[in-house]
């Protein structure tokens, strides 16, 4: 035992210099930029092991000295990583072997759509959605899948590849975080309901075409009675418009029917979000709509991302996923289905409705608007208070959520339930 924590703390000297290890206060220039690239290098047990010394040799931070910190910590995580081509078809991880292909089209703008192909097993391309898309005056990304399978968008990490193709948008264009939208034809339309989901904190909206989410069936029959975990649930705060041919052959339309009967009993049960249209047609087979996409595609540019929604549902699905919003689950439970509110009083009210119930390992992350931080924050899950006192503004905070390289989700301090 001697011996393996000797081990332990000479690693742990080894990631955070000595220097400012020990005097309470955050490097500063070189140093901070040096230590924010390393974090940003290390896998996911180094940076836990980097945040926890912080949190016992680094002081809270003063409020204000948090803007200009904040400000230097996204330059540095902004400049670190890939960046896109800014126009025509590309390559993200190797041109040689063709793999990665992505389309640029569409004008410089701060709001970005991701349209998905539609396709199957050894078929579909990033030029067909391309070539039927686009416009608006948004700018555009077409990725193709990495693998041509029957769910490509979300196998063989085709999900990972799309997400690292936003993050690497951010870094190479002017965005707006809270205006980047997702949509799809066909197995396009799949992958957007499915990625628009599980990144409900990324996106402001998606709109799938003749693509429905998988579906669980009735026994021994072709008859939908629900939808998979991990999709619906995040549509409470994430505006959803699809579409749907009744005389689709391709995708025929029970399993849109049925994931609009289960967002009309959700609404029920949470009025207070899902806002979702369903143009449900006759006559235009597994085709577009018959005014095409553009009028959808507005809809959704209306509406920007809520980055710090008041309340959210999030059904955990991806064991990678972790930070959600205001939320962060290092080892979520997955399918576990949660509520989680910020109440007037600085109360957060967290309730599970799905799995087992046990929170622990949440961690919950606050800043303004959610809460006063400084003044007492009560933590209550299913009734039970977890946590009443005042929160330290930390940089162990900001460094769990720098990887985002979101300003909007970059938080100052957090209760570790």
């Amino acid at each position: 035992m001697v011996r393996r924590a000797i081990i332990l703390l000479l690693l742990l000297g080894t990631m955070v210099p000595a220097a400012w290890a020990g005097d309470g206060k955050v490097p500063k220039g070189k140093a901070l930029k040096e230590l924010v690239q390393r974090y940003l290098d290390a896998d996911f047990v180094t940076r836990q092991q980097m945040r926890a010394e912080w949190d016992k040799s680094l002081a809270p931070l003063d409020p204000k000295t948090l803007k200009k910190l904040r400000k230097d910590l996204l330059k540095t995580a902004n400049k670190h990583g890939p960046r896109l081509a800014k126009s025509g078809t590309n390559y993200f991880y190797d041109e040689k072997k063709k793999r990665g292909k992505y389309i640029v089209s569409g004008k410089p703008s701060k709001a970005l759509f991701i349209g998905l192909h539609g396709g199957g097993v050894g078929s579909g391309s990033a030029n067909s959605a391309a070539g039927a898309m686009g416009g608006g005056g948004w700018g555009w990304i077409f990725p193709e899948v990495l693998e041509k399978t029957e769910r490509g968008w979300t196998t063989s990490g085709t999900e990972e590849f799309v997400m690292e193709l936003i993050e690497a948008a951010k870094r190479t264009h002017k965005l707006d975080p809270n205006r980047i939208y997702i949509t799809g034809h066909s197995m396009g339309g799949f992958g957007s309901w499915h990625l628009g989901a599980h990144h409900a904190d990324v996106f402001a909206g998606v709109a799938p075409y003749a693509g429905a989410p998988i579906p669980v069936w009735q026994t021994d029959t072709q008859i939908p009675i629900d939808i998979l975990p991990g999709v619906l649930p995040s549509y409470y705060t994430l505006p959803l418009h699809f579409f749907q041919s009744g005389d689709d052959k391709n995708v025929p339309p029970a399993e849109n029917d049925c994931a609009f009967e289960r967002l009309k009993e959700l609404k029920q049960k949470w009025p207070d979000g899902f806002n979702f249209r369903y143009d449900r047609v006759e006559g235009r087979g597994h085709g577009a709509p018959q005014e095409g996409y553009l009028p959808s595609q507005k809809w959704l540019a209306s509406h920007p991302r809520v980055p710090r929604p008041r309340a959210f549902l999030w059904q955990p699905i991806l064991p990678w996923k972790r930070h959600f919003y205001w939320v962060y689950w290092g080892r979520a439970e997955l399918e576990a289905l949660i509520e989680v509110r910020a109440l007037d009083g600085n109360v957060i009210d967290i309730k599970t409705h799905e799995g087992s119930g046990d929170v622990s390992g949440l961690s919950v992350l606050l800043g303004a608007p959610l809460v006063d931080l400084d003044a007492e924050i009560t933590v209550r899950s299913n009734g039970e208070q977890l946590f009443k006192g005042r929160v330290p503004r930390t940089f162990s905070t900001l460094m769990l959520t720098l990887p985002r390289n979101d300003p909007h989700l970059l938080f100052d301090a957090r209760v570790d339930l």
